[in-house]
């Protein structure tokens, strides 16, 4: 690494957590620390985290999402890097864990909901991991249908959906496991005695 990086490192205070790792990670690290915003250990570690995501290098995304969450940081910091951390838990099918960081940022929700439609023009953002994701899981992994009808409700309550986009997708969600019933049926075969 060279020693630009090295002294952005230690502005960020992340000197000692660089040299705890191994050299494998290490060498992960330097490959995003190029692309890093090394303005406050947050930021730095959330950067790379962003981009090790991109690279669909997850288990690497999470421990540094893992790492960055250890920080004392504003409430939507925190949420972006939880967005992100679910994402990483979901690549590396760590399926409870991304639910649990799913609950951790609904919580979250009711107080970083303003700056989050301020900032997506005053409208809900299309992607957003705490809702879209949960849901995913609890289908993809889980079948769990009767739950997604109760997480759609919530995220109704809660403001994460309009009336309209619940009706979509709860209808969305009828379809699709009468889709899985039809092919249960067509799949199944009587065995020959």
């Amino acid at each position: 690494m060279s020693d630009d990086r090295t002294e952005e490192l230690k502005k960020t205070g992340l000197s000692g957590w660089y040299s705890s790792l191994q050299d494998r990670d290490r060498v992960r690290a330097d490959r995003y620390l190029e692309k890093a915003d090394t303005v406050s250990s947050t930021s730095c570690l959330s950067s790379m985290a962003s981009a090790a995501l991109d690279d669909e290098n997850f288990q690497f995304s999470a421990a540094l999402c893992e790492e960055c969450l250890k920080n004392n940081m504003p409430a939507i910091e925190r949420f972006d890097v939880t967005e992100l951390l679910i994402e990483a838990y979901i690549g590396s099918k760590r399926y409870d864990d991304a639910k649990y960081q799913c609950e951790c940022n609904l919580k979250l929700y009711p107080s970083v909901s303003k700056e989050i439609i301020a900032r997506n023009n005053g409208t809900l953002p299309e992607k957003m991991n705490c809702r879209n994701r949960y849901v995913d899981v609890v289908i993809g992994i889980e079948s769990g249908y009767d739950e997604a009808f109760r997480l759609l409700d919530r995220f109704l309550k809660m403001g994460l959906i309009s009336k309209e986009d619940h009706a979509f997708r709860e209808r969305s969600l009828r379809i699709h496991r009468l889709q899985r019933s039809f092919d249960g049926v067509y799949t199944f075969s009587y065995r020959k005695e």
